[in-house]
């Protein structure tokens, strides 16, 4: 639902460059908040905070040759967070001990930067953005001021069975955060020899180690059930994060947790049988998809577990045989998950 304007967070722009003014005013509005006014002079600046109510400033460090301090007091007297915006190569050494504490960013706009500052002025983002839910655990995970600048990147796709979508070896151009569907990452270069290392659904993210620095793809990764996205360019992402430290902090927390369920997959892979690794597999599928009716060919069950597909069909015949689940040719009907669970608990 979309905020009223009453609503928004108003901010006063004090800038003297009539085209800048403009500039920012727009990207203001584009963030979701509103502008009180935009003044020139100190003079207009002090008049227009007599009467408008705001929630903070982005301040020019000189207005028509003088400086904007007495805006900045002003501003400081009631509480209210400002910024500076300034086309001083090194503005920190021209602003007074008491307001270097304000971010000063630079001219032209650096968008990222611009954006995270009000949004740590307004103290959460635009209630618009706060209010979605995204059907995505790392998403929706987000902090106010995380999702702020992540979810106008973001772009919904649809996933289609088959889709490759990233190439190992290849720069990772965009991360995916599944709503629905199934995504699986290999690592090994031929069917012949490539094994699924890490399941990824609606919990998780593709290229979950691109903030350890891992800009080209390990693995690639291969849609096995259709559905819905979230996508974002892997560079935004990168640089979203390196701006905003909680945002970098809850993306560093999932690739942690991401390596960690890759280790015990292997781990578990190692010593368990092939009907124990198919079991624990359906269990995680069915957990991730929301349902107990899954459609995988005996084909690309085989890839996922490295394994021939001679031997699919017969684990699967060992399922049936206990009463675990239903299979056709293309469709897996999980008939007791929690025997399955034990099963591949042992």
């Amino acid at each position: 639902m979309t905020a009223t304007l009453a609503s928004r967070p108003r901010f006063l722009i004090a800038e003297d460059n009539y085209l800048m003014a403009q500039e920012v005013g727009d990207f203001v509005r584009r963030c979701g908040y509103d502008v009180a006014g935009a003044v020139p002079t100190v003079e207009t600046g002090l008049a227009l905070l007599a009467e408008a109510p705001i929630q903070g400033a982005i301040i020019d460090i000189d207005l028509a040759g003088e400086p904007s301090y007495p805006i900045c007091e002003a501003l400081a007297s009631r509480g209210l967070p400002f910024v500076f915006l300034s086309a001083y190569s090194s503005p920190h050494a021209l602003i007074p001990q008491e307001f270097r504490h304000a971010p000063q960013l630079g001219k032209p706009i650096e968008p990222m930067q611009f954006e995270l500052a009000l949004h740590q002025m307004a103290g959460s983002p635009p209630p618009t953005v706060a209010a979605e839910t995204l059907g995505n655990a790392v998403l929706d995970g987000l902090d106010a001021s995380s999702r702020g600048l992540v979810v106008p990147s973001l772009e919904s796709v649809d996933l289609r069975a088959g889709d490759r979508l990233q190439v190992p070896g290849k720069p990772t151009g965009d991360v995916y955060f599944p709503v629905e569907g199934l995504i699986s990452l290999f690592a090994g270069n031929t069917r012949g020899t490539r094994i699924e290392i890490a399941t990824v659904g609606r919990d998780g993210m593709t290229a979950p180690g691109l903030l350890l620095g891992d800009i080209t793809a390990a693995s690639e990764a291969v849609v096995q059930a259709p559905g819905t996205a979230w996508r974002l360019p892997a560079l935004r992402l990168r640089r979203l994060a390196e701006f905003h430290p909680p945002l970098r902090r809850h993306l560093l927390d999932h690739a942690g947790e991401a390596m960690r369920q890759i280790m015990e997959t292997a781990s578990y892979s190692g010593r368990a049988t092939i009907v124990e690794r198919l079991a624990r597999w359906l269990v995680q599928a069915s957990q991730r998809l929301g349902g107990r009716q899954l459609s995988f060919t005996h084909d690309a069950l085989a890839e996922i577990l490295g394994v021939r597909r001679p031997s699919v069909t017969t684990s699967l015949q060992l399922l049936e045989g206990q009463r675990l689940i239903r299979s056709t040719r293309r469709t897996i009907v999980i008939l007791d998950l929690e025997g399955l669970i034990k099963l591949s608990s042992r």
